[in-house]
């Protein structure tokens, strides 16, 4: 800013005879020199401004005159005197040294932004546009003292406005909330307003730099009331309405793990909340949402559906990791033996993780050589157990295993175990209307007909034997092609039986009291 010579002039009259005295201007952040000093006039100069205005008319000294005053009115913006501190401006970089940078908001109005309020990083350019707060009007450089928007500032009594964001170190905790130092003035901020959700222990902020709103002041009494939560809010719906414009079906986005149900578990964006459903947790079996997932865990989540009316999104973990599906028809051929874990049962076979994501299915009829009935019988969830891959399909997500087959056939060599009219014992596993199974050896059943339990007639099988019975048996003949072994309970065979029984007396005819008429009586009674 230049000095400026004004005439000590008010009105035509005096004008004639100009007589100027040296004026300081008002002091500014752009110079050193301070309001109030005197700058002398060499008597040079002072001497041609005289010669020069000698010959002006009245007229044009009193023009001269208002020109001279509204031009040094004008270096002090009029109207920024009147904007309110807290109001938000976008001006544009006109200037800018290392300490400071010079903000123009329209003709009137000019302020200064303190370097320190932006990003080392971030470029400052002549011509670029900010968006700041207004702090206060400062009379002595006609300046407005404005802050970027949402940045940290120094606290002191002077500058400290309801609103303003400051950053202090929690140094104390009493029975209310945390005492937090403010570079020298001590801040109040209660329980309920450190954090957007209630914190069980807010101990754990102790010696922290936290970054909070003034939201009460009391300069008499020099009480200062700070809010980290209304920090945080602010932020968060500044946060959630960006996101809401950018977040788009298909994303990969982290976020942090908070509140966990039975049915899913919530995770915050950066301002908004999605939902990753149990389904969708994890490629393999899931039985509680917590045995993956712990609150404040950070996660890489998939945008599965975005439902903008209700505000809901769907988000899923497992989405963000690779489909351990895609290449398991080339990890696990048909044929291949190896061990799995028993993760659930149900009633027609067992599931059987072979890794997390891949499972396979072993039917009831593939669990034994025997007959199985119920797969309880065989396994239990959690058994590791051998099987082999009779099928895959990948397309299907399906994959056929075998717990039989990954054993040895115990059939193999049952003919010159059990020759024909050979005794042996056995347990009774099961029976039916026709006979009752008999199991002679692991995984080896043979059928003793109803008609071979007993030498006597027998109506149903419970009146001879029962299931857990243990039988001796005599072995009738070996089907080895449809694995069918035909035994008996009878003490000797059906021929023998035939041998031994006694015949039975003839009955004699009846002779009649009367003969018969007719003379047939000769023809009746041979």
């Amino acid at each position: 800013m230049s000095d400026v010579l004004q005439p000590s002039c008010s009105s035509k009259e005096h004008c004639a005879e100009p007589s100027w005295t040296p004026v300081a201007p008002v002091a500014s952040a752009a110079t050193n020199r301070p309001a109030g000093e005197i700058v002398s006039i060499p008597e040079d100069i002072d001497r041609e401004v005289r010669d020069a205005m000698a010959g002006m008319a009245p007229e044009d000294l009193a023009e001269l005159c208002g020109e001279v005053a509204t031009a040094t009115v004008q270096t002090i913006p009029t109207d920024a005197e009147t904007i309110p501190a807290g109001r938000e401006l976008a001006g544009t970089i006109v200037g800018f040294s290392d300490d400071e940078i010079f903000l123009e908001f329209d003709a009137k109005s000019q302020g200064v932004l303190p370097r320190t309020q932006l990003d080392s990083k971030e470029p400052v350019e002549l011509g670029k546009r900010l968006e700041v707060v207004v702090d206060r009007f400062d009379r002595d450089s006609g300046l407005l003292l404005v802050r970027r928007k949402g940045a940290v500032q120094r606290a002191s009594w002077t500058n400290l406005s309801v609103g303003m964001i400051v950053e202090g170190k929690v140094t104390g905790l009493n029975k209310g909330g945390l005492e937090v130092d403010l570079h020298g003035i001590r801040g109040f901020m209660p329980g309920s307003q450190v954090d957007i959700h209630p914190m069980r222990d807010i101990s754990l902020l102790l010696g922290q730099t936290v970054r909070c709103e003034v939201i009460e002041l009391e300069r008499k009494h020099k009480n200062v009331l700070i809010s980290r939560r209304k920090l945080l809010e602010h932020e968060r719906e500044q946060a959630r309405a960006t996101l809401k414009t950018e977040l788009a079906v298909g994303q990969i986005r982290r976020g942090v793990v908070g509140t966990i149900t039975e049915y899913g578990a919530f995770v915050d964006l950066g301002g908004l909340d999605g939902l990753i459903h149990i389904r969708d947790v994890s490629w393999g079996q899931v039985e509680k949402v917590s045995d993956v997932l712990t609150p404040g865990q950070e996660v890489e989540v998939k945008v599965l559906r975005i439902d903008s009316k209700r505000e809901r999104v769907s988000l899923g973990l497992k989405q963000a990791q690779p489909d351990p599906w895609q290449h398991a028809a080339a990890r696990y051929a048909a044929g291949a033996t190896l061990k799995v874990r028993v993760v659930r049962l149900a009633d027609f076979g067992a599931f059987a993780e072979l890794e997390p994501g891949v499972e396979g299915l072993i039917p009831v009829s593939e669990m034994a050589w025997h007959r199985v009935q119920r797969p309880s019988e065989v396994v239990s969830a959690g058994d590791i157990v051998d099987v082999k891959i009779m099928r895959v399909e990948p397309e299907r997500r399906r994959i056929a295993l075998s717990i039989r087959q990954a054993q040895p056939d115990p059939w193999a060599g049952v003919l010159e175990s059990f020759p024909e009219k050979s005794v042996v014992r056995g347990k009774v596993t099961r029976l039916a209307n026709f006979g009752a199974f008999v199991e002679v050896a692991p995984g080896v059943e043979g059928l003793i007909h109803i008609s071979e339990l007993s030498d006597r007639r027998v109506k149903t099988c419970r009146d001879v034997v029962d299931v857990g019975h243990e039988v001796e048996v005599r072995v009738l003949g070996i089907d080895q092609e449809n694995r069918r072994i035909s035994l008996s309970m009878k003490s000797t065979s059906p021929s023998e039986t035939a041998v031994d029984t006694p015949a039975q007396p003839t009955k004699q005819a009846k002779k009649r009291k009367k003969p018969l008429r007719g003379g047939l009586a000769s023809h009746w009674d041979w």
